[in-house]
């Protein structure tokens, strides 16, 4: 099953630091390692996000994310047995330490 690893953490507490790269180099490591790894991305800064919305049938568009606080900084795609075992590589991304990591079931048509 595959499974989406959304990670958030809340810019004004905590955030990443230097000192975690080696971190995220080891996850990374270790998910493509396993066999699990699909796809990753990062995301920039939400202040250089565009939030678009509908209403009524007229198109708007503003600066800045569509949420407030925490953040989604990022995702890791994986492909594992089950829900469990995509919480335990959930739990070894960095930000799980200050923020909060969301492991959200992939649906496939």
């Amino acid at each position: 099953m595959q499974f989406a690893l959304l990670y958030y953490y809340d810019p004004a507490v905590a955030g990443p630091t230097k000192e975690e790269l080696l971190d995220w180099l080891a996850f990374d490591g270790a998910v493509r390692k396993a066999g699990v790894f699909v796809h990753e991305a990062g995301f920039h800064s939400v202040s250089r996000a565009r939030t678009v919305r509908v209403r009524d049938g007229k198109t708007s568009s503003e600066n800045g994310g569509a949420t407030g606080t925490p953040v989604l900084a990022g995702y890791y795609l994986v492909d594992v047995a089950d829900a469990e075992a995509a919480e335990g590589w959930a739990a070894m991304i960095p930000t799980a330490r200050y923020g909060a990591v969301e492991v959200r079931p992939i649906v496939e048509y």
